[in-house]
C-alpha cells in the first residue's frame, strides 16, 4: 500500500460514520473540562489499534472507562516525548533578550553575544529534537497499540527496525504528506475561524476529522509491508 492509498482509505474511514466525528468534535470542544480531554485521545488509539487490528470501521463510543485509561497513556507519552524539546525551546526562547541587557563596556557585551549563541543553540537543538518526536510518534504510539504495553512506545529499537521495514523513503514520503495535510487543515481552521460559525465549525467537525484520518493512516503505514497489509486489510486492493 503507497502513501496514495493510505490517504484514500484514511480520508473514507474518517468520513464514514459523521455521528462519531460530531460526538468526537462535543468532546474536543469540552476537552478544557480535561477528561473529556483524555476520551479524546483514548478514542483516537481505539481506533489506532483497531485499525492495526484489521476493523475498516470506526470504533464505538463505549468502554469509556479503558478509553480515559488509554487516553492518560497517550498524554504520557506524548509528554515524556516533547518534554525536552519542549523545555530546550522555552529557555532558549525566554532568555534570547539577555544580549540587549548588560551591554556596556566590552566584556559584557562579549558576554553577552555568547549568551545569546548558547541559548540560540540551546533553541535550535530544541527544534531539531521537535521534528525528531514529530517523526517518530506515530510509529511510537502504533507499536505500544500493537503490543499493548506502554513501554513498546519508548522501544527505540523496534521503532526504527519498523520504519526500516516501512521504507525509510515511504516512510518520509507520508511524514510530508501528513504535514502538507495538516498545513491545509490549519490554513482553512484559521480562515474559518475569523466567521463566528467557524469558532464551532473548528473544534466540532474538522478537528476531530483531521485526527481520526491521522490516526488511521498511521496504522495503515506502521502496517504497510504487502503482507501485513493483505492479512489485516484483505479487501484493499494494490
Amino acid at each position: 500500500m503507497d502513501v496514495g492509498e493510505i490517504s484514500s482509505n484514511a480520508l473514507k474511514y474518517s468520513l464514514s460514520n459523521f455521528k462519531k466525528v460530531l460526538i468526537l468534535g462535543i468532546l474536543t470542544i469540552t476537552s478544557f473540562l480535561i477528561i473529556p480531554g483524555f476520551l479524546v485521545l483514548g478514542y483516537l488509539f481505539k481506533i489506532l489499534k483497531e485499525s492495526l487490528n484489521g476493523f475498516d470501521n470506526l470504533p464505538e463510543f463505549n468502554e469509556w472507562s479503558k478509553m480515559f485509561i488509554d487516553g492518560l497513556k497517550v498524554f504520557f507519552v506524548i509528554l515524556v516525548y516533547s518534554i525536552i524539546p519542549a523545555a530546550l525551546i522555552g529557555v532558549g526562547m525566554r532568555n534570547s533578550i539577555l544580549p540587549l541587557i548588560n551591554t556596556q563596556g566590552t566584556g559584557p557585551l562579549i558576554q553577552s553575544t555568547l549568551s545569546f549563541g548558547i541559548l540560540s543553540g540551546l533553541t535550535i537543538i530544541g527544534i531539531l529534537l521537535g521534528i525528531l518526536v514529530s517523526f517518530v510518534i506515530a510509529v511510537a504510539l502504533a507499536n505500544m497499540a500493537c503490543q499493548n504495553k506502554l513501554d513498546a512506545a519508548f522501544r527505540f529499537g523496534e521503532i526504527f527496525k519498523r520504519i526500516g521495514k516501512i521504507g525509510w523513503v515511504d516512510y518520509i514520503i507520508w511524514y510530508i504528506v501528513m504535514i502538507l495535510v495538516a498545513i491545509i487543515v490549519y490554513s482553512i481552521s484559521s480562515t474559518l475561524i475569523l466567521i463566528f460559525i467557524g469558532i464551532i465549525l473548528v473544534p466540532l467537525i474538522i478537528t476531530p476529522y483531521f485526527a481520526m484520518f491521522y490516526a488511521r493512516s498511521a496504522a495503515l503505514i506502521y502496517t504497510s509491508t504487502e503482507s501485513e497489509v493483505w492479512q489485516r486489510h484483505p479487501h484493499i486492493k494494490h
